[in-house]
């Protein structure tokens, strides 16, 4: 008897991971739009995600490695082990990060030394040299973070599926 409960459990157990929703990993992938115009990213939430939305040919896939951090955790992005590719002009872009397919969040990418106020989330790029093995940013509600609209309960909500 025991030994049949013992079965019982493996199988479902097995059936469990091997289903398709267990088996499929969530994936988050960072998308890069230039800005609607030059001069602002105050729009760069609105304009990335319709952008992404609309399968615009402006919005391009970042596949260099590279991991974005928040105050909370932190998610690795990018396939390509050994390049990461030139980080020029990432900075002062708009930014969509969806996971499956879902955009979770969307804002403007900075340097962390930028002179701009942004009350809209912010991709600070920490390594921006060629030479850098790795991209990483920090994830932050807005540029500076204090200045942000948004409550932390809402927003570690809007960033619980990169969990």
């Amino acid at each position: 008897m025991m030994r049949r409960s013992f079965l019982s459990f493996l199988a479902i157990v097995g059936a469990v991971l091997l289903s398709p929703q267990a088996a499929r990993a969530s994936e988050a992938r960072l998308w890069i739009v230039p800005p609607s115009s030059p001069a602002s990213l105050s729009d760069c939430p609105a304009h990335a995600a319709t952008a992404l939305g609309a399968h615009s040919t402006a919005a391009r896939r970042l596949t260099s490695r590279a991991v974005v951090r928040w105050r909370d955790g932190q998610v690795a992005l990018g396939t390509d082990d050994d390049a990461t590719g030139s980080k020029a002009g990432l900075w002062d872009q708009c930014f969509a990060l969806e996971v499956d397919g879902r955009v979770i969040v969307s804002g403007a990418i900075l340097l962390p030394h930028s002179a701009r106020l942004l009350r809209v989330p912010v991709l600070a790029l920490r390594s921006w040299r060629d030479g850098d093995s790795r991209l990483e940013f920090d994830l932050i509600p807005a540029f500076p973070a204090h200045a942000a609209t948004i409550s932390e309960r809402e927003w570690q909500d809007r960033l619980a599926p990169l969990r």
